[in-house]
């Protein structure tokens, strides 16, 4: 007789597909596409800061436009015209006027600058009226290194120019004072090759005679200007002194100042350059002769004086300290190690308490810290950033801390929970604020981080499913 043996029936689907979904790695694999989830969200809100960073440059310009813009001021120079004759190609006879060029022996520049803050809606520049004095000596021009003819040089149509950018800025009336006579100033180029526009004086030269006093030139000069001050180096020795009460200067350029001060109260700067510091002489002239091929090194010299002019600038920038859009634009930087850690923190009382959370508790999380940088930039545009970072993350932490009391099933945990995320929005706002040891300060605490997490998790054997090693 045959006996049959009932089998057991097989293990229930469902209770398979639990075991799955219980696995630590399957979890952290969910843990994970949410973390790339959040950077949608993310990315938007990074997306919404460039565009009101664009809008905030926007308005300073539209502010520049109507105060003045970034002013450069350069010379004074004297130039004078001469005549060139040749033949061309076709052996017809011209004749052109060319320009040389005569800068001063001494170069001494005084100026106060004044700063103002002015709004265009929500956003902020800066802009300056400046009072400028300067002194400038020129020894008579030679054009013995030439072999110019004495009768092809123009000297009644000699002009003295200085290199404004924006003319709009000028404010009242300026005046040359020529070897002690007065001089008007009109508005024009005097050389476009060195700049296009600013003042030109037209001054009276005669051809030098042996022993020749040196020509004293001085003039002052109101100018409004935004965000950037700048000289150029004409003289052969020059020296400008700089006084603001802006607190926060950054001097930049081919020049770093010889001697600064700064406080709270402002700042005093003294630049003293000689001209073997840069790159072009002390006079020089057009091309010989135009044509292609007789004036082709005699035309990339002139580029290249024009080019070193162009790059021996030095000066000062009123600019703001790190503005909030700036500032949350760093914070965004940050955003997935919170995200990560958060998560992170969420899954170790997932492992080490018994708690189980749904991907939809972790999503819903993510949303409230990606919810922080909205908020820190719709603040910050009203009020201070660090009152709005305060705000923006007191309400973030209350928000997560109380969220988490529920579904941890512990007020203590989440009190754990808020301190951590209360230490990372402090850590965060230190890395913001000291901007040249961010870098520093940012490696160390990233190294805090991991250092805790290896000891949190060292007795955890990931191998079966997160259970403790003893």
């Amino acid at each position: 007789m045959n006996v049959t043996v009932p089998q057991p029936p097989p293990p229930p689907l469902r209770s398979g597909v639990k075991s799955i979904r219980n696995s630590v790695l399957f979890r952290l694999g969910v843990i994970g596409i949410l973390v790339l989830v959040l950077l949608i969200p993310l990315s938007q809100v990074k997306g919404l800061v460039s565009e009101r960073l664009h809008r905030a440059d926007g308005a300073k310009r539209e502010i520049a436009s109507i105060w003045g813009g970034r002013q450069e001021i350069g010379g004074p120079v004297i130039v004078v015209p001469y005549r060139v004759r040749y033949t061309d190609e076709k052996g017809i006879a011209r004749e052109l006027e060319q320009r040389a060029r005569f800068l001063p022996d001494s170069l001494k520049v005084s100026g106060k600058l004044h700063p103002e803050r002015r709004h265009r809606g929500l956003f902020e520049t800066v802009v300056y009226r400046l009072q400028l004095h300067v002194e400038a000596t020129f020894a008579p021009p030679d054009f013995g290194t030439w072999s110019i003819a004495p009768e092809e040089i123009r000297w009644e149509k000699a002009v003295l120019g200085v290199g404004i950018p924006d003319l709009r800025g000028i404010r009242g009336e300026a005046a040359l004072k020529w070897d002690g006579k007065t001089v008007p100033f009109s508005g024009g180029s005097a050389d476009p090759r060195l700049w296009g526009s600013g003042l030109t004086a037209a001054v009276p030269l005669a051809p030098p005679v042996a022993g020749a006093a040196a020509h004293t030139v001085s003039f002052d000069l109101g100018l409004q200007g935004s965000e950037e001050l700048r000289f150029l180096p004409f003289g052969r020795e020059t020296i400008v002194d700089l006084e603001s009460p802006w607190p926060s200067p950054s001097f930049s350029g081919a020049f770093l100042p010889e001697k600064r001060t700064m406080s709270e109260k402002g700042f005093t700067a003294r630049w003293r350059i000689s001209w073997l510091g840069r790159s072009y002489p002390q006079q020089w002239r057009d091309p010989e002769v135009p044509g292609p091929e007789r004036t082709e090194g005699g035309a990339a010299a002139t580029d290249a004086i024009q080019q070193a002019v162009c790059g021996s600038a030095f000066g000062v920038g009123l600019y703001l300290p790190a503005d909030a859009y700036q500032k949350t634009e760093r914070s965004l930087k940050y955003a997935i190690l919170f995200v990560v850690l958060t998560f992170a923190t969420f899954f170790l009382y997932e492992v080490l308490a018994p708690v189980e959370l749904h991907p939809v508790q972790y999503l819903l999380v993510g949303a409230a810290i990606c919810l922080f940088y909205l908020l820190l930039l719709s603040i910050s545009e009203q009020a201070p950033f660090s009152v709005a970072y305060a705000v923006a993350s007191a309400a973030i932490v209350a928000l997560i801390s109380g969220y988490s009391a529920a579904i941890l099933r512990g007020r203590l945990r989440a009190l754990v929970l808020g301190g951590l995320l209360g230490l990372l929005y402090g850590y965060l706002y230190v890395l913001l604020q000291a901007e040249d040891q961010a870098l520093l300060l940012g490696s160390v605490g990233l190294f805090a981080i991991l250092a805790t997490l290896m000891y949190l998790t060292r007795r955890i054997d990931w191998g079966k499913g997160g259970a403790s090693v003893e």
